[in-house]
C-alpha cells in the first residue's frame, strides 16, 4: 500500500478521535445536570469510555503515520 495512505489513514483517525471527543460535549449533559438528576456515575462512565477511546485512537494514529514513514519493521522496504 502506499507509504502516504498510511500517513492520511492515520491522520483521519485523529479526526475521528477530535469529533469523539467533540460529539461528548455537545452531547453529554454537564456535571452539574447530571449531580442534579442523580445520574453523576453514568457521566463518569460515559467521560471515560470517550478517553480510552480518544487513547487507543492516538496509538492507533501513531502506529499509522510511523507505518507510512517506514519506521515499523514489517513495513519498511
Amino acid at each position: 500500500m502506499n507509504r502516504n495512505l498510511w500517513i492520511v489513514a492515520g491522520i483521519v483517525v485523529l479526526g475521528i478521535a477530535a469529533v469523539n471527543v467533540l460529539l461528548g460535549m455537545n452531547l453529554v449533559p454537564t456535571l452539574a445536570v447530571a449531580q442534579e438528576r442523580g445520574v453523576a456515575p453514568g457521566y463518569w462512565l460515559i467521560w471515560t469510555v470517550i478517553a480510552l477511546t480518544v487513547v487507543a485512537s492516538v496509538f492507533l494514529a501513531g502506529f499509522l503515520i510511523a507505518a507510512g514513514l517506514g519506521k515499523v519493521p514489517e513495513t519498511a522496504e
